[in-house]
């Protein structure tokens, strides 16, 4: 069974309904899910997973949420 990581940030709900549709879908393809925040998820965690799913809404000019989503991304 692979395992996958759903690692993302949501402001108004809308990041979080597609995270848990992603999670689900990989569910029912016979994978093992782990939905995280971005402060629950880091570089010495990728070795862990087979798959990574990354979402966060896109800021302004298309950029990544700045405060937590962007650094945990930069770091990964």
């Amino acid at each position: 069974m692979s395992k996958v990581a759903v690692v993302f940030w949501s402001g108004t709900g809308n990041t979080k309904a597609m995270a848990d549709a992603v999670a689900q879908g990989a569910r029912g393809a016979g994978a093992s899910v782990d939905v995280l925040g971005p402060s629950d998820f880091n570089a010495t965690k990728v070795t862990a997973y087979d798959g990574i799913a990354f979402g966060c809404p896109a800021m302004g000019a298309e950029v990544l949420e700045e405060d937590e989503f962007e650094p945990m991304f930069a770091d990964v």
